[in-house]
């Protein structure tokens, strides 16, 4: 069976890596939306309004690249990250990844919007990482024809997928106790920079339940079921 989670150093090394990646596409410019609206308190309404709408592409963004990079290592096919598949699937295969991009999008401004769930940004990963993670079997396949094989079961059983989701709401709600622990050890007392800050230290919690998936998926792949 694939590993749940990256075992050697030189994997844990490039999933922290990845990590990093993922929290400057995701992290950088949320800082620079919360320093804009802190400064701008005539057009603050305005700017949180529209960054409702922005910090979902972010996330989308900084999600796919993640997961693109180290799907590999998720499935357990390599001991190495993809750090070019990203940028190789643009030119390779634009309208799989367009077609994703689109998806996750919708997907991710719809889940802001679900009541409880919008607030629990690890689980919001896990669903949106779980999207992206069978679109790349898909585009494994489509680069390679049979590779991935026609027996692959992309929803879990119940129990499976419960643990899952309970997983992912229960980082959801430890990251955030940590993020306002920490918000508020600094002193930080603005409110709306406060908690646009929580959105990718809670999100990328949800990459461990991510991982299990993927993990799951993998074994799959390599006949581990």
């Amino acid at each position: 069976m694939a590993p749940v989670m990256p075992c050697g150093s030189a994997e844990r090394l490039q999933t922290y890596l990845a990590g990093l990646e993922y929290i400057a596409i995701y992290f950088i410019p949320i800082i620079l939306i919360g320093i804009v609206i802190e400064k701008n308190e005539s057009t603050s309404g305005f700017i949180g309004c529209l960054s409702m709408l922005f910090v979902p592409v972010l996330q989308v963004a900084a999600l796919i690249v993640t997961v693109l990079t180290l799907s590999p290592i998720i499935f357990g096919i390599s001991d190495d990250a993809a750090w070019t598949f990203p940028w190789r699937l643009i030119t390779m295969a634009p309208t799989s990844f367009f077609k994703l991009v689109g998806i996750l999008i919708v997907a991710a401004i719809s889940l802001a919007f679900v009541p409880i769930l919008g607030r629990l940004q690890s689980l919001q990963t896990l669903l949106l990482g779980g999207i992206a993670l069978t679109f790349v079997l898909g585009i494994y396949e489509s680069l390679n024809p049979g590779s991935v094989g026609d027996n692959v079961k992309l929803i879990p059983g119940i129990w499976f997928s419960i643990a899952l989701l309970v997983i992912g709401g229960a980082l959801s709600w430890a990251g955030m106790l940590v993020a306002a622990f920490i918000i508020a050890s600094q002193k930080m007392i603005g409110e709306g920079i406060a908690q646009l800050i929580m959105f990718p230290f809670v999100a990328i919690l949800g990459f461990i339940p991510v991982f299990i998936y993927g993990a799951w998926l993998g074994a799959q792949v390599a006949g581990g079921f």
